[in-house]
């Protein structure tokens, strides 16, 4: 669900519309089963930073049924991508999925806890986090030290819908209060420079400018 007008955000995607029926298929699979998967201009949006960083490795935590993975790869062709997910049942979809776009060999898919997964993975030029929306500063905290120096991260969901600017509405909501707390966080760290895009459901973009 996005906070973006209804008619604008159909605009943008009619734009942008996905090609391969394969994929479609998929983000279809989605949202008939109300399973949260990033909005297509988002997604567009971070393909064109991928292109532009052309990054070798690339860490993403929240795989769901692997729609975003897809694009990742896509976009990034000469990446290995880390990939986690903690359901076994959003693993498996995700698995069959990668098979069928015959990106499996290019994904390597852990399946367990982020927390238990992110310190073992290898250093990374990107980071895309679309977890856990109430973790997302536990998982910063370990992922930053494997974001290389001129890397970026990528949060999804960091503007939920709107409601975070809403701050009576945000203190009802123990969920909103850390997405605040978080945005509040990351715009003002140190070693990252930070800018928030209000597409899709809000991304957060940092490039780190130093250990």
């Amino acid at each position: 669900m996005s906070f973006i007008n209804e008619e604008v955000e159909q605009y943008l995607t009619q734009l942008m519309p996905i090609e391969d029926p394969l994929l479609y298929k998929i983000q279809q699979e989605g949202l008939a089963q109300e399973i949260p998967i990033i909005q297509v201009p988002s997604i567009r949006l971070i393909q064109l930073f991928l292109q532009m960083i052309k990054p070798k490795t690339i860490i993403e935590v929240g795989t769901a049924i692997g729609f975003s993975t897809i694009w990742l790869a896509q976009a990034a062709p000469d990446a290995t991508i880390h990939t986690i997910e903690r359901k076994a049942s959003m693993a498996a979809k995700a698995r069959e999925h990668f098979r069928q776009m015959k990106l499996d060999k290019q994904i390597i898919l852990h399946e367990g806890e982020a927390i238990q997964v992110i310190p073992t993975l290898p250093q990374a030029d990107f980071i895309f986090i679309d977890a856990a929306k109430g973790k997302y500063k536990e998982f910063f905290h370990l992922t930053f030290p494997l974001l290389k120096v001129g890397g970026v991260f990528v949060f999804d969901n960091v503007l939920f819908r709107g409601y975070v600017a809403d701050p009576t509405i945000a203190e009802t909501k123990p969920m909103l209060r850390k997405i605040r707390d978080f945005n509040d966080f990351i715009a003002t760290f140190p070693k990252l420079s930070t800018s928030f895009i209000p597409i899709g459901d809000g991304l957060a973009v940092c490039y780190k400018t130093e250990e």
